[in-house]
């Protein structure tokens, strides 16, 4: 199974990235549809997210299809489920997004788009995001020391590089 940080970002993502669109976020009144539709999903153990400010939440997959949900004390607070990535207002801005995408990737062999999905569309918030969460999970593996391809670590270094001289 291949680890997000194998990828380079667009095998991560998918071309989706090519187009992002605001048209594309998740409306509340969608997330409470999928909500509804989740709570009789069974899960996977779940996993808890870690120290300090994301201590209180913890990471599920569900035990069928490509959903990975983000559990609160009050039950779901985020998911991403199939294409649809979403966190409740009360909950962001909270470093959730990243663990979150990571997960769902980790369940899906090393991307974000389910099986049999040629693209997904990405809000410009929602591609940050996943922009973010690549970029942590092949830092990790630097830092671990883990041979990570040498077509991602020129992807990354392509970007610094147009920083520098912009």
């Amino acid at each position: 199974m291949t680890a997000p940080w194998q990828n380079t970002f667009r095998a991560f993502a998918g071309p989706g990235i090519d187009h992002p669109s605001d048209s594309l976020r998740v409306s509340e009144d969608e997330a409470a549809e999928i909500i509804a539709q989740l709570a009789t999903s069974a899960w996977a153990a779940a996993r808890p997210l870690g120290a300090e400010r994301h201590r209180p939440y913890t990471i599920a997959d569900a035990q069928t299809g490509c959903v990975t949900a983000l559990f609160g004390a009050d039950g779901i607070v985020g998911f991403y489920a199939g294409s649809y990535l979403w966190i409740a207002p009360a909950h962001r801005r909270r470093g959730l997004a990243i663990p979150l995408i990571l997960a769902a990737a980790e369940q899906r062999g090393g991307t974000v788009v389910p099986p049999g999905v040629v693209a997904q569309g990405f809000s410009p918030t929602g591609l940050l995001a996943h922009r973010a969460a690549h970029r942590q999970a092949v830092l990790t593996a630097l830092a671990a020391g883990r041979p990570v391809p040498s077509a991602v670590i020129a992807e990354y270094l392509g970007d610094c590089h147009d920083r520098a001289a912009a």
